[in-house]
C-alpha cells in the first residue's frame, strides 16, 4: 500500500509537470488587423521604398511566412472581422451586405465560439484593443452610456479597449471593457461633425483624437502584455485604425513618406508592429509568439482627387498592387491583402506560399498549433481550414481548396482552382442583370480580371453553381470536396 500510495504521487506530480510544461510553452499569439491596407501597400508586397518604408513588416517578413494568394472574406470591415474571431462566413448571419452601423447589435452571438472562447480552455487570456466595428448590445441601441452587453468580454475576451465603429465614428470614444472610456456623468451633448458629416454624440468622458489613436491603443495593448505573469499564454488581437480614411497620420509620422499623408499612416502601422516586437523581444518570448499581420479588406481608392489615397496613388503608390479593383467591390483588389506569418520555432524564414489562405483559417491554424487538433465542425469554426502545415513545410498543398467573397452589395463569388466565378444573385432573391451578370474569370491566365470566359467554359460555371450552392446550403464549408 505504501509503495503504491508513492507511485499515485509520482505519477499526479508527473502529470502536474506535464500540464505545467504544456502552459508555459504553449504559443503566444498576436493578430494584427490593419484596416483597408491593400494588397501593394508594404514593402514585401511591391511598394517602392522611395515612396513607403516598412523596416519593420520587412522583417517580420524575412522571419516569417509570406503568402501570396490569401483573401479576406469580404471587401468591406465587419464581414472580414466576424470570419476572422469566428471561423465562420458573415453572410450566415443577418450581415447580408454592408457593415455593422453605429447603433447596430453585436454580429457575435454569446453562444458562437471565437478564438479567444476556445482559447481560454487552454489557459489562455486574451484582449480585443483597437478597432472593434462589430456591435454592442443585444438589440439596436440609442447610446453607449451604462454597462455595454453583450460585448467581447461575452465573447471570450478577458479585457477591451476598443473604438466602436469606424475610425471617425460619431461615438468619438473607446471602449473599455464594458463601459465608455472615462465617463464622467450620462450627460450627452452633441458637437461638430465626423469625417461622414453627422454630429458626433458628445458623452462626457474623454474624446479620440484621430492623431492619437494609433499609439493610445498600441500603448494600451503592450501594458496589457506586461501586466501579465510571465509564463501566462496570451492571445491579443489587435484592430489598427489605420489606413482607413479619414487619413490622419501621427505627429511623429507626418512628412516622413513620400506618398502623401496615405504613405505616413502606412508607416504608422509599420511602427506599430515595430512597438509589439520590441516587446515581444524584451520580454523574451517572440520565439514562441505566433504573429500574423493582414488586413481587413483591400485599399480604399475614393473619387475624390483631392483624397491623400488619391495622392498616393498619384505619386506612384499602387494600393492595391496590379489587381482590379479595391474596397467594396467584388473584384480582387478588394479581397486579396498582405498575409504574414512569423512563428520562429516552426516556420521556414524568408519563405512564400501560394496556396490559398482566407483570413477566416486563422482560428482552424491557431487551434492546431495551440492543442494539434482542429475544432469539429459541430463545434467551431466550420469555413475555416487550417495553414499550419504551410508554416513547417512551403512545399505542402494548401488544406482550403474554395473560398466564398462578399462584397459591400452583398454579391458573392467563389474561388477554386485557377478560377473565380461571381455570382448573379444578391440578398433578397435579386438578380444583376445585363452584361456579365454571372462572370467567370482564369485568373491564371487573366489575374487582372479582365475577361469573362464563361461562355467559353459551361462545365466549369455549373461546377462553381453547384459548388457555391453547397456552401451556401451546408452548415460547414470546411467539410465540402472539391469535385
Amino acid at each position: 500500500m505504501k509503495h503504491l500510495f508513492r507511485a499515485i504521487l509520482f505519477l499526479g506530480s508527473l502529470f502536474f509537470c506535464c500540464d505545467l510544461f504544456c502552459i508555459q510553452t504553449r504559443p503566444n499569439i498576436v493578430v494584427f488587423l490593419a484596416d483597408d491596407l491593400g494588397y501593394g501597400s508594404i514593402n514585401s508586397y511591391g511598394a517602392d521604398p522611395n515612396l513607403v518604408r516598412t523596416p519593420n513588416l520587412n522583417r517580420l517578413a524575412e522571419e516569417g511566412v509570406r503568402f501570396t494568394r490569401a483573401f479576406t472574406t469580404g471587401s468591406v470591415c465587419s464581414p472580414t472581422r466576424y470570419g476572422l474571431l469566428t471561423g465562420r462566413y458573415s453572410w450566415k448571419t443577418r450581415l447580408k451586405r454592408g457593415v455593422i452601423n453605429s447603433y447596430d447589435p453585436m454580429l457575435i452571438d454569446p453562444d458562437t465560439e471565437t478564438i479567444a472562447s476556445w482559447l481560454r480552455r487552454y489557459g489562455y487570456r486574451s484582449a480585443a484593443i483597437g478597432k472593434w466595428h462589430l456591435g454592442y448590445k443585444s438589440t439596436r441601441f440609442k447610446n453607449l452610456l451604462g454597462k455595454i452587453n453583450p460585448g467581447p468580454l461575452d465573447v471570450g475576451f478577458d479585457y477591451h479597449f476598443g473604438v466602436p465603429n469606424n475610425f471617425d465614428d460619431i461615438h468619438k470614444v473607446y471602449i473599455e471593457n464594458d463601459q465608455v472610456y472615462g465617463l464622467r456623468s450620462n450627460k450627452i451633448s452633441s458637437y461638430g461633425r465626423s469625417f461622414y458629416g453627422k454630429p458626433y454624440t458628445g458623452y462626457d468622458a474623454p474624446q479620440r483624437v484621430t492623431t492619437a489613436v494609433m499609439d493610445e491603443t498600441t500603448e494600451k495593448a503592450i501594458q496589457w502584455i506586461d501586466r501579465l505573469e510571465e509564463d501566462q499564454p496570451f492571445f491579443l488581437y489587435f484592430g489598427s485604425v489605420a489606413v482607413h480614411h479619414p487619413i490622419t497620420p501621427s505627429e511623429r509620422m507626418r512628412g516622413t513618406s513620400n506618398a502623401a499623408a496615405y504613405g505616413d499612416f502606412i508607416h504608422d502601422v509599420d511602427h506599430a508592429v515595430g512597438q509589439f516586437m520590441d516587446a515581444l523581444d524584451h520580454r523574451g518570448i517572440a520565439d514562441n509568439t505566433i504573429v500574423i499581420f493582414t488586413s481587413d479588406n483591400g485599399g480604399d481608392i475614393p473619387k475624390d482627387a483631392h483624397r491623400p489615397e488619391v495622392q498616393a496613388q498619384q505619386a506612384g503608390l499602387a494600393l492595391n498592387g496590379s489587381l482590379r479593383g479595391d474596397k467594396h467591390t467584388i473584384y480582387n483588389g478588394g479581397f486579396q491583402v498582405p498575409f504574414i506569418v512569423r512563428w520562429p520555432r516552426h516556420n521556414k524564414a524568408g519563405s512564400s506560399h501560394e496556396g490559398l489562405v482566407s483570413t477566416a483559417d486563422i482560428f482552424a491554424t491557431l487551434a492546431e498549433a495551440v492543442s494539434g487538433e482542429i475544432p469539429l465542425l459541430t463545434k467551431a469554426a466550420p469555413d475555416s481550414f487550417s495553414f499550419l502545415p504551410l508554416l513547417k513545410n512551403p512545399g505542402a498543398a494548401s488544406n482550403r481548396a474554395h473560398a466564398v467573397l462578399r462584397d459591400v452589395n452583398g454579391r458573392q463569388a467563389i474561388l477554386f482552382e485557377n478560377w473565380k466565378f461571381i455570382d448573379n444573385a444578391l440578398p433578397g432573391g435579386e438578380q444583376v442583370t445585363g452584361k456579365d451578370s454571372e462572370i467567370l474569370f482564369n485568373l491564371k491566365s487573366d489575374p487582372q480580371e479582365r475577361m469573362n470566359v464563361i461562355e467559353n467554359h459551361p462545365k466549369v460555371a455549373e461546377k462553381a453553381r453547384a459548388l457555391l450552392h453547397a456552401i451556401r446550403t451546408q452548415p460547414a464549408s470546411r467539410g465540402i470536396p472539391l469535385k
